[in-house]
């Protein structure tokens, strides 16, 4: 079936790496795999601590004298599955399948994000292709604080112009991204259980929402688990006397969370009355999501029991962990008044998890310009203040500011135009790109890094439902080797 796809040269190369467990973390395997690859097609390769590779090939005849031109990509994948999916991220390979004009993998995330430009650019070091000389980075720990960039010794690097291969709309070039941050928001348990007898147990989930990218996706009003799970919650408190025992959701930060659990207990006596709550808000929630989550559950299952005693987490603790979800900036803060649809600030509560001393928030507050996630940062640290709780920011990625009058633009929207008898525009978006740490990285040099980002049209990244269109990668395809003769 594979064979069929053009370009072959692509497609071979993305399913050879998607039988290669690459999640944030977990590259070794997909790195040592293309450094040799890389040496097999008589390329010099650099693999340093962080299995970040530079691989350099030579210029084509006729373009020796051409400047270098720098194509970066990342090798890791954001990690998630639909529940009942069976898929071990560190050991499976991804089953891939075709499906009309998308590529998807069955039940998990696919990796074109950004499995296809590390495809596109094995593809360019295997064949005979018009280019000047190439200098490959292909990056680490991307999806999870872009630590492989931000490590990535660029001393050698002789380009001043850089393609980003990590667009996801073949109509557009990428001119600018957001700043990003986690912020890791801790309330202590310790010492806070009481132990309860006669009680029943209610397990709440929360499913079938469409979940999707922190940024790119931020602003489509979908719902997020967490922060309806916490809405379900804080019903339940205010019809009864209710005790968390633990609640978890996500996978991770800069995904929108689909699914999240909790577990609490309370006196038999209040059975009957969150019952009904429960039955009636489900109603109510529905309906709220019903455009943009048709598919939203939520599912309870209460059990009483009577003589048997519990450990929760006293009620104080529960109003905490309640009203963090509640309270932390999530969702669309500030729009841009620039250009049409863009996000300008927002923060998307990814994570939660609950463990013997403690309950943990992730969340991701991305701004375009490092001043809009620092005020979200400061309302974040203001509301641990007022908890009593912890709170760390960590992983912080600078923005890329954006750059219509780019040079490099201009020469790519021209060969675009040719090719396709119409106008690509120049955008920015609200995810983050390291195209970011990289201007940064050579202005330190007091060298201006010009860059533009494309890659071929996929939608719901960072969801199972992730799928990349086979005809756009096409397009992409040809054009990129249209403007490396260029260059």
């Amino acid at each position: 079936m594979f064979n069929n796809l053009e370009p072959k040269v692509i497609f071979k190369n993305f399913c050879e790496i998607s039988k290669i467990p690459r999640g944030s973390g977990n590259e070794k395997a997909v790195s040592d795999y293309i450094a040799e690859f890389a040496r097999k097609n008589g390329t010099e390769v650099t693999q340093d601590n962080w299995n970040n590779l530079i691989i350099t090939k030579q210029a084509a005849a006729g373009y020796e004298n051409r400047p270098p031109v720098i194509l970066q990509a990342h090798l890791d994948m954001v990690c998630e599955k639909n529940t009942g999916t069976e898929h071990d991220f560190t050991r499976d390979p991804l089953d891939l399948y075709v499906d009309g004009d998308f590529l998807q993998a069955r039940g998990t995330t696919l990796g074109a994000d950004n499995g296809i430009g590390v495809a596109m650019c094995m593809a360019l070091l295997e064949g005979t292709f018009e280019h000047p000389p190439l200098e490959i980075i292909l990056t680490t720990d991307e999806e999870a604080g872009m630590s492989g960039a931000k490590n990535l010794d660029i001393s050698t690097l002789k380009g001043t112009r850089m393609l980003n291969l990590d667009s996801s709309d073949d109509t557009a070039f990428t001119m600018g991204c957001a700043a990003g941050t986690t912020a890791e928001f801790i309330i202590s348990t310790e010492l806070e259980q009481n132990e309860i007898s006669d009680f029943s147990r209610c397990e709440i989930s929360i499913r079938g929402l469409k979940g999707g990218h922190s940024g790119g996706d931020i602003n489509q009003g979908r719902g997020n688990a967490l922060r309806i799970l916490a809405h379900v919650l804080e019903a339940a408190y205010n019809v009864g006397e209710i005790y968390l025992e633990q609640i978890s959701g996500g996978m991770k930060v800069n995904a929108i969370p689909r699914e999240a659990n909790a577990k609490i207990i309370f006196p038999n006596r209040e059975k009957e009355k969150i019952s009904k709550m429960l039955n009636e808000y489900n109603e109510t929630l529905i309906e709220k999501f019903a455009a943009t989550d048709p598919g939203l559950k939520i599912e309870w299952n209460i059990s009483a029991t009577t003589g048997n005693k519990a450990l929760a987490l006293t009620q104080k603790i529960t109003r905490k962990a309640i009203s963090a979800l509640l309270l932390i900036p999530t969702g669309v803060i500030s729009e841009s008044r620039e250009i049409h649809g863009l996000v300008n600030a927002s923060c998307n509560i990814g994570v939660s998890e609950t463990t013997d001393n403690y309950i943990k928030i992730l969340a991701m507050p991305r701004g375009a310009t490092s001043d809009y996630t620092k005020q979200i940062e400061s309302d974040i640290s203001d509301l641990a203040k007022q908890m009593d709780a912890e709170v760390n920011f960590l992983q912080r990625s600078p923005a890329w500011p954006y750059n219509p009058e780019s040079e490099l633009l201009k020469t790519a929207q021209q060969i675009y135009k040719t090719l396709f008898n119409h106008e690509a525009k120049a955008t920015a978006v609200h995810g983050g790109l390291e195209c970011g740490i990289f201007s940064s990285k050579f202005t330190e040099k007091n060298i201006i890094l010009d860059i533009i980002s494309l890659g071929p049209t996929a939608h719901d990244y960072h969801t199972p439902d992730e799928k990349l269109s086979v005809s756009s990668t096409s397009r992409v395809w040809m054009f990129l080797l249209e403007l490396l003769k260029e260059m």
